[in-house]
C-alpha cells in the first residue's frame, strides 16, 4: 500500500500548480487492505494526497488494494474494474474516469 500511495504522491507532487491541469477534483479512495479499509483523500485542486477520509469528495472509488496496484501499474483499466466488479465508484463518473492518469 505505501509503494502506491508514495507513487501517487510523487505524481500529484509532480504537477505544476501554475501550469494546466487535465484533472481537477477531489478523489476518496476507499481501499480495502484485507486488514481492513484505508482511506485516501487525493485532492487534485490543492494537490495534496493525505490519509483520512476527504470532507466533501468529487468522486469516491471503493476497491481492494491488489486492483489499486493494478490500475497504479497500468494492468487494470478503471473501466475494465468496474465492468468486472472490482471497482466501485460514485460521483462524477466523467471525473473518476481521468483518475487512472493520477495513480
Amino acid at each position: 500500500m505505501d509503494q502506491v500511495i508514495e507513487r501517487i504522491k510523487a505524481r500529484v507532487a509532480a504537477v505544476d500548480p501554475n501550469g494546466p491541469r487535465k484533472v481537477l477534483g477531489v478523489f476518496q479512495l476507499d481501499v480495502n487492505t484485507g486488514a481492513g479499509v484505508e482511506q485516501w483523500t487525493v485532492d487534485l485542486k490543492q494537490l495534496k494526497v493525505e490519509k483520512g477520509p476527504a470532507a466533501s469528495p468529487d468522486v469516491t472509488v471503493v476497491l481492494a488494494l491488489e486492483d489499486l496496484i493494478a490500475i497504479s501499474g497500468k494492468t487494470l483499466t478503471i473501466g475494465d474494474g468496474l465492468k468486472q466488479g472490482k471497482i466501485q465508484v460514485s460521483g462524477d463518473a466523467a471525473l473518476a474516469a481521468k483518475l487512472a492518469e493520477v495513480i
